[in-house]
């Protein structure tokens, strides 16, 4: 017979849960003692023997040494006998027994078995199965005496396995598994008798349930054994009184309110759970209910205004640009408001729907959408600067294409130069769109790093190497500070020696001609520091904030002067970070600006 889980009763699903748990940690705790003696068994062995090893090794050496190995035979066996070995063998040097419990196998050849391999300092192992006795370990230590090789010893101990282990704790087995047993048999006894009142009250309340409506509840009185069957037998009593005053009709209006009491409570619960501003006004505009996110969205200044005042009086307080027009419409309206200055400006979306009752009122919402304006904002830049990027070296390829297509030139060399011209165009193009797809991958986290040990040294060099060409045709002074035995570090090589050169790159490119770079490495406590110096045009202090941002680029003429994309530095800075560093920037407008790069030490990385 198939019985629903429904059909159960409380009272039995809390006993039936009781023992189900109870017995499940009965059974873990019995499991639990079984492992934990396997292992100690397995470890005492494995010491014992280990300990074994190192006198039976000098023993046979010295027998060796003095006797020619005359008792060997008899200090092995003796070694089996007293630590219940599996065997216990010694090799010779040409690969045979020399000694061996088994007698018949000395001298044979000896056996080299297949299994994990184990290793103890200076003594070594393998694990593996035999038909015979199961699970050994075998434990191996080199006899020497100076320089001579004396060959090998070798001990085997059989692993406990689960029967023996039973065995082992067959004595206190019934004690650790009967007592908890025992105390869970108890326990639910106990329980059933502490549930017994709520069993007899959880069968009227079916009964209650299953009557139809309009009819006589049955309301029955219960054995009293406790204040919970007492209450319940006193509300039995004052309904079955009130039900024969005629009350029945009161009863259910006062419980009606109180249901709808409890509903507007939890409603207005999730209201002040939501992160969007709601509130509703009467027809003139006044507040009659705020959420707890107004007042954050629309900060201190308003907190007044909401308590006392109108809707709209609330958002000329907080709008930053004054008043805020709704006009005098009862429609639905859409407004944006720039609320707070600096750091702290937000742009809030103020939206009034109105409700369409008698009274005129209506809901108005209030949302905070300066993450959304930020990112069209850099979507806007973004399509600025890649059109621009774009837009010249496809125009110089295509213009030197078509000349060259239309074979008006007959110039080897300048052929040759307009080649150049594309090719340096199309790698322009490639730079481009690699910057943006490392810019995508920073953004949605796949941009990553694989360290490996990076001579620090050679890196940095051949970083400046790579710039030199760029500081020579300017005639720009460079000047490379590094110290030696800079030793290794964690690094990407290819991320890091892009990180470096594309400071060095930026450094040469906003330095006129004449100018200087110093390029200095700097090796202290955990970490390396790396300064980029220039003498170029520098960065106004009211830009310098921003020159990590993407697509950023400086108002400076000297600076839009140069192609770029603005996406260097934020790659750069990305770079460090990953590798658990930073880049930062400063700068004097006309003297110059210089660029740190820390970079800490990876622990396990070579000094």
């Amino acid at each position: 017979m198939k019985v629903s889980l429904d059909k159960i009763g409380v009272s039995r699903k809390v006993v039936g849960y009781y023992l189900f748990f109870c017995v499940v940690a009965v059974a873990w705790l019995s499991i639990g003692v079984l492992t934990t003696t396997r292992g100690v068994l397995s470890n005492r062995a494995a010491s014992h023997c280990l300990s074994r090893l190192g006198h039976l090794a000098a023993a046979i050496e010295m027998d060796m040494l003095r006797e020619e190995g005359a008792s060997t035979q008899r200090l092995v066996e003796q070694a089996q006998a007293e630590a219940r070995l599996a065997y216990c063998c010694v090799v010779g040097v040409d690969g045979r027994y020399a000694a061996h419990t088994t007698r018949p196998l000395v001298g044979a050849p000896a056996s080299e078995p297949t299994g994990a391999r184990l290793s103890w300092g200076a003594v070594e192992g393998v694990r593996y199965t035999s038909e015979v006795h199961g699970i050994l370990s075998e434990y191996r230590a080199p006899l020497r005496a100076g320089d001579q090789d004396l060959g090998s010893l070798r001990l085997a101990v059989i692993e406990p396995r689960t029967a023996g282990v039973l065995r082992e704790i067959a004595d206190i087995a019934p004690l650790a598994i009967l007592l908890p047993l025992a105390c869970v048999v108890v326990g639910a006894v106990l329980l059933r008798r502490l549930i017994r009142p709520m069993v007899s009250i959880e069968q009227r309340l079916c009964s209650i349930a299953a009557t139809p409506h309009g009819e006589p509840l049955p309301l029955e009185r219960v054995d009293a054994s406790g204040l919970v069957s007492a209450g319940w037998n006193r509300l039995a009593e004052h309904a079955v009184n009130n039900a024969a005053r005629g009350e029945d009709t009161g009863i259910q209006q006062r419980l009606a309110a109180t249901l709808a009491a409890r509903r507007g409570a939890r409603s207005l619960g999730v209201l002040d759970g939501l992160s969007e501003g709601i509130a509703v006004t009467d027809a003139a505009g006044r507040i009659e209910f705020a959420n707890a996110a107004i007042a954050s969205l629309l900060e201190a200044e308003a907190e007044d205004a909401i308590g006392l005042g109108t809707i709209t009086d609330a958002l000329d307080a907080a709008s930053a640009g004054g008043a805020v027009p709704f006009g005098d419409t009862k429609g639905p309206v859409t407004s944006e408001l720039e609320s707070g200055r600096g750091e702290a400006a937000r742009t809030l979306r103020v939206e009034r729907q109105p409700l369409g009752d008698e009274q005129g009122r209506a809901v108005w919402s209030i949302r905070d959408i300066t993450q959304q304006k930020l990112a069209e904002r850099s979507r806007d830049q973004f399509i600025d600067a890649a059109t621009h990027e774009l837009r010249t070296p496809l125009a110089n390829i295509k213009a030197y294409a078509e000349t060259l297509a239309a074979c008006d030139i007959d110039d080897a060399e300048q052929q040759k130069e307009f080649c150049n011209t594309i090719n340096s165009e199309a790698t322009r193009l490639a730079r481009f769109v690699d910057d943006l797809l490392d810019i995508s991958s920073m953004e949605v986290g796949s941009l990553t790093i694989r360290r490996q040990n990076v001579d620090v040294e050679r890196l940095l060099r051949e970083a400046a190497d790579k710039v030199r060409p760029l500081l020579a045709k300017k005639s720009q002074q460079f000047e490379v500070v590094i110290p030696p035995k800079l030793g290794e570090m964690q690094l990407d090589k290819d991320k890091a020696a892009a990180l470096i050169v594309n400071l060095l790159g930026n450094a040469t490119k906003y330095t006129p001609e004449g100018g200087r770079v110093r390029f200095k490495a700097e090796a202290g406590d955990g970490a390396l520091k790396l300064s980029i110096a220039d003498t170029g045009v520098g960065i106004a202090p009211d830009e310098l904030p921003r020159v990590f941002e993407k697509f950023f680029r400086s108002e400076d003429p000297a600076v839009r002067g140069e192609a770029g994309t603005g996406l260097g530095l934020s790659l750069a800075r990305e770079i460090a970070r990953l590798h658990g560093g930073d880049v930062t920037a400063e700068s004097v407008v006309g003297e110059g600006s210089t660029f740190t790069i820390t970079l800490p030490r990876a622990e396990g990385a070579g000094r």
